[in-house]
């Protein structure tokens, strides 16, 4: 299974008009594709998460924007999985992990780019480099959980069922 190690960098933005655009435009003036952003709101405050290119850019434009009063920032390794555009991906990488005894703290998508042309799952797992060794050794499409379900259940060509 294609994927990607990346940094994601969550900024915690006042709910005031204009801050998600600051940050932007900040990131824009620096140079920033910004490939995928995720905001969520927390109590008073919202926490965008970001992932972008080139990476010490995008950490000095949170940096700055701490600087300017803004945040704290968090940086987080993360993992982007190549993935089919089928219902049910999600719940196979989830459960994949579930059966490994690996926690997944959340997870978001990123359409199709010039990053990649498949659509990318992002993932933050509670034990990284474990994860990225479950993904690595894990042959996508074929290796879905149905279809190990399914061969695991059922008797081999030459072998009898009773």
């Amino acid at each position: 299974m294609n994927q990607i190690q990346l940094t994601e960098f969550s900024i915690y933005l006042q709910q005031r008009p204009g801050e998600l655009a600051g940050l932007l435009d900040a990131a824009y003036a620096a140079g920033v594709e910004i490939i995928s952003i995720s905001t969520t709101e927390h109590l008073d405050r919202g926490c965008v998460r970001l992932l972008g290119y080139p990476e010490e850019a995008l950490r000095h434009v949170c940096e700055s924007m701490v600087d300017a009063g803004v945040g704290p920032v968090v940086e987080s390794p993360v993992v982007a999985v190549s993935v089919e555009d089928r219902p049910g991906i999600v719940r196979d990488l989830a459960v994949l992990m579930a059966d490994n005894r690996v926690n997944v703290r959340y997870c978001y998508f990123v359409p199709a780019s010039r990053v990649s042309e498949k659509t990318l799952c992002v993932f933050r797992f509670d034990e990284f480099e474990r994860a990225i060794e479950i993904i690595e050794q894990t042959d996508w499409p074929t290796d879905t959980i149905d279809s190990i379900s399914e061969s695991d259940a059922s008797p081999d060509a030459g072998e009898s069922a009773a």
